[in-house]
């Protein structure tokens, strides 16, 4: 899969479902997730509540509560492409793809952060 890297996102987004939930194993692992091995879009999605929930806590940051609220979108897309399965794969496509703009987003937030001197 011929992907142009960007620092650690990808700019050209996968060509197929597989591809895609490869990339979004590979994205929730970076945030801390203990993916199961071929996880389903659901099982993805329920990940990235978890995610939120500890980004959403206390004394977060308005940046990780803006990474958290993206992080939601992208969960919302997953349950989206699990409730489609394998119907309408384009429309379902559509969704994976969507989840993974948006977590490299939320991911791109927290480094501009991270780099941003204090």
């Amino acid at each position: 899969m011929g992907i142009v890297m960007h620092g650690d996102v990808g700019t050209t987004p996968p060509l197929d479902r597989t591809d895609c939930l490869m990339a979004l194993e590979a994205a929730l692992r970076w945030w801390g997730a203990d993916v199961p091995e071929d996880p389903g879009a659901g099982e993805l999605a329920q990940l990235l509540d978890e995610i939120v929930e500890r980004l959403s806590g206390g004394r977060s940051t308005e940046q990780a509560r803006s990474a958290a609220e993206l992080l939601a979108q992208a969960a919302e897309a997953l349950r989206a492409a699990a409730r489609l399965g394998g119907l309408l794969p384009a429309i379902s496509l559509w969704h994976l793809r969507t989840a993974l703009r948006q977590e490299a987003v939320a991911r791109g937030q927290l480094a501009e952060l991270a780099a941003s001197p204090l």
